[in-house]
């Protein structure tokens, strides 16, 4: 058994691992060349932070680990894990001894200790973790592993409504990103989510990227404006012909005001325009007052995304 960074292995087991990964999750939607970039951007430590579980060259499982809220925060976070389940239910898998066997609960031992010592190494205070819904086999490990379940990631959906028009403010305004207001999305985005359940602070570099991405739809990111004032920042996606809210936020000191429900009701809209079937968000279920507000817009429960667990490293 190998566990190998992302950064080091070769241009063929890189592509093995995105066979793998789409093997595990029938719906992971990125491409090879997507993958290759997000798991070799500032996000995963240039692919650093990016494990791989090889047995005999071939791939057992990996993981991904974010740091960068740990010098923020003190929070390190696990993502992206996928594990062979040929071993599930602890049906074993011989090795090359074949005296010696493993099963899925050893393959997610030896990656999840190795993701929480390289947070360990790095100054974490304690470890988040992750499951989506395609690796829920993996929960029952977690209590072993010494993770408590924290919260979920929660899908909710709202179906087109024709009155939606009438519930918009037209008193805020959206402003696209652009250059000019990069560094007012950037302090708007690291104030508002400074205390969020997951973590949200951004770059110069990860907002050039977002300038990028967002070339043709500029108006699916950025500003919003109240009374003339920047009091929060909003993102977009559409896929297919669903409409996906990614981030709403409101700084704290402008929360209180009705502002969260007239950017949610303007972001709506704008969705709308685009002539969507529907529109989704994510909302970490621990923030009761999101979810609350958007089951009050019309959003109802779809199903559950990932279920989060932390650690708490007790050498802190």
């Amino acid at each position: 058994m190998e566990i190998k960074q992302f950064k080091e292995i070769s241009p063929l087991q890189k592509k093995e691992l995105y066979n793998f990964i789409k093997g595990m999750d029938l719906t992971y939607n990125k491409t090879y060349i997507e993958m290759i970039k997000i798991y070799e951007s500032d996000t995963f430590n240039d692919g650093h932070s990016v494990f791989i579980l090889f047995n005999n060259c071939e791939i057992m499982g990996s993981i991904a680990v974010i740091t960068k809220e740990i010098i923020i925060k003190g929070e390190a976070y696990i993502t992206d894990i996928y594990i062979e389940k040929k071993g599930e239910n602890n049906e074993n898998i011989y090795l090359n001894n074949p005296f010696k066997v493993i099963n899925i609960e050893n393959f997610s031992r030896i990656l999840i200790e190795k993701g929480v010592e390289y947070c360990n190494i790095r100054g974490a205070k304690s470890v988040k973790i992750g499951i989506r819904e395609s690796e829920t086999h993996l929960i029952p490990y977690m209590k072993k592993f010494k993770f408590t379940h924290i919260y979920d990631a929660q899908v909710m959906t709202c179906n087109k409504e024709e009155n939606i028009v009438s519930k918009v403010n037209n008193d805020m305004e959206l402003i696209p990103l652009s250059i000019s207001n990069s560094h007012q999305y950037i302090n708007i985005q690291n104030e508002t989510f400074k205390n969020s359940p997951n973590g949200g602070t951004i770059d110069e570099a990860e907002v050039r990227d977002y300038i990028v991405r967002y070339a043709n739809n500029e108006d699916l990111i950025g500003l919003c404006f109240a009374q003339k004032k920047a009091c929060g920042i909003y993102e977009l996606s559409i896929d297919r012909n669903v409409g996906w809210i990614d981030t709403l936020g409101i700084m704290p000191k402008y929360q209180n005001k009705g502002l969260g429900k007239q950017l949610l009701g303007k972001c709506i809209e704008k969705l709308y325009e685009k002539k969507l079937d529907e529109i989704k968000l994510l909302v970490i279920t621990s923030n009761q007052g999101a979810v609350s507000m958007y089951r009050n817009y019309g959003f109802e429960d779809e199903k559950v995304f990932s279920y989060w667990f932390e650690k708490v490293l007790g050498n802190k």
